[in-house]
């Protein structure tokens, strides 16, 4: 199949980068999401199903390059009280900007499946019900439960290993 990626790019570009902004926290990394975005699409065009939404094929690309660049990247140290904070849905005091909050977020999502991932993100970046997240993935709202509920558990016995 062939894509129009230049039509794309023109239609979807800005909305790519506002997503990979929106998880990154930093301009300079969602520009280049975005640029691998299109990059991927380009290579993976075979993939794009006929009927498909291409906003939401571009999506779920951009969240894959967002963790694929943060895992190599050099992680970060979590302190216990940022992922505390982060748990209890607080403001972290020793954070000083979005940014660090937005580290934060990626380093522990950074860490589960791409599955899991893409249900923590349309729970807490996208602000999706259980029930909306079910439905775009075409699985059962309970599994969606369940792979939350396990994401968080895993996060709160990471806060208590840390120093």
């Amino acid at each position: 199949m062939r894509l129009d990626l230049d039509d794309w790019y023109r239609r979807f570009g800005e909305a790519v980068h506002r997503r990979a902004r929106r998880l990154s926290g930093d301009d300079t990394l969602a520009w280049d999401v975005t640029q691998e975005v299109f990059l991927r699409a380009h290579l993976y065009a075979h993939s794009f199903r006929e009927g498909e939404k291409p906003l939401s094929w571009l999506f779920t690309i951009t969240d894959r390059c967002f963790f694929d660049m943060w895992r190599a990247r050099k992680k970060e140290t979590l302190r216990k009280e940022e992922v505390e904070a982060f748990l209890a849905d607080e403001e972290v005091p020793a954070m000083e900007s979005a940014f660090s909050r937005h580290q934060l977020v990626a380093n522990l999502v950074g860490r589960a499946t791409k599955d899991v991932q893409q249900i923590v993100i349309l729970r807490y970046f996208d602000e999706m019900s259980h029930e909306e997240i079910a439905l775009a993935l075409d699985v059962n709202e309970r599994t969606v439960r369940r792979k939350l509920d396990r994401f968080l558990a895993g996060a709160r016995k990471l806060a208590r290993r840390l120093q």
